[in-house]
């Protein structure tokens, strides 16, 4: 019979989380931690340190112990054919459904293939239960649902450098990625790092490289933007390796041509600077440069420009993008753009 626990649902923009109660157990059962003690160089997660988990095991013993701190987890659904309505649904999770998609699960550490949740910040209070027979203790999880490599990066930079210093060499891992074991996200991570330093960029300095300070869009978000628009995919589909000189030239001519025909609207706090505006025209990127090369077509900022002149401007006025939020805000902002240019 299958075994239940109360769970809600929670969106942040465009962000699924899962909260509920979980006992260590069961959460152990599932989790992994990224691999920095098995690979010291290459590692994304910082050391773990004994002496810390046992410390909390101590704690954990006494009598009127108690861990409000929620475990924060990202449940690899998508990559292991599975979705959030596999595990979830009336306000419940289903404890032997995630089990069982957890056996099946594969991240790149073989010591670590049965697992199927990431653990993002809580690793030490998780493995404190290694030291204490307390391990039916209720923990608070939150969990996201099939967050991008980049984004686990991002999120567990902005919770642990921002709170508790990481040392700079880890957090240069986390957001330039282990050319070793990650080599597609470390030319993304430099491609983006050359968008934003490059004086001749329309990105330059407007990207968050560590997803904080200065800046109108996040390094993860150009990242994920790459990946999830299948920009790679059309360039290979049209028979071109995917180097960082190409993907960077395939970027910079594209959005300086925005950023000249689109001059009002692109820019430190305009529409088409912002997340779900670059996203929309990431998307719209793989379409132009497809339609280009299935035409055997220059792809040059004078050849993008005829294409984006046919778009017209009052798509980006402030009450047409009021409720472009989240992927669905992505969406509707590219099917209106993708309309006037492939489809009046």
């Amino acid at each position: 019979m299958d075994e239940y626990i109360p769970a809600i649902k929670v969106r942040q923009n465009d962000k699924k989380i899962l909260v509920f109660s979980m006992k260590a157990s069961d959460l152990i059962k599932i989790s992994y931690f990224n691999p920095r003690e098995f690979d010291r160089e290459e590692g994304i997660q910082r050391d773990f340190k004994p002496i810390r988990s046992k410390n909390i095991a101590n704690y954990i013993d006494l009598e009127d112990s108690s861990l409000p701190n929620n475990i924060i987890v990202n449940l690899e659904l998508s990559k292991n054919k599975s979705s959030l309505s596999d595990i979830f649904g009336k306000n419940k999770l289903n404890l032997n459904r995630l089990f069982e998609i957890s056996k099946s699960a594969n991240p790149n550490v073989e010591e670590l293939k049965e697992k199927i949740a990431f653990i993002i910040d809580g690793q030490h209070r998780l493995r404190a239960f290694s030291f204490t027979s307390k391990v039916d203790f209720p923990l608070i999880v939150s969990a996201y649902v099939d967050l991008s490599l980049a984004e686990v990066a991002e999120l567990f930079v902005k919770i642990n450098y921002n709170q508790v210093r990481v040392n700079k060499s880890i957090v240069f891992d986390l957001l330039g990625i282990s050319e070793k074991i990650f080599p597609e996200y470390f030319v993304h991570h430099k491609v983006v790092k050359k968008l934003n330093e490059d004086i001749s960029s329309p990105f330059y300095s407007m990207v968050k490289m560590l997803g904080s300070g200065k800046g109108t869009i996040s390094q993860a978000s150009i990242i994920t933007a790459i990946e999830k628009y299948k920009l790679e995919k059309t360039l290979i589909k049209h028979g071109f390796d995917i180097e960082e000189d190409i993907l960077y030239d395939v970027i910079w001519h594209f959005f300086t041509a925005v950023s000249e025909v689109f001059e009002m609207f692109w820019g430190e706090g305009r529409i088409l600077s912002k997340s779900v505006g670059t996203r929309a025209l990431f998307k719209l990127l793989t379409t132009v440069l497809d339609s280009c090369l299935d035409d055997e077509e220059e792809f040059s900022s004078d050849k993008i420009s005829e294409f984006l002149f046919l778009i017209d401007k009052s798509i980006f006025s402030a009450n047409e993008t009021f409720n472009y939020v989240g992927e669905k805000g992505v969406t509707l902002f590219y099917n209106k753009m993708h309309q006037f240019i492939f489809e009046d």
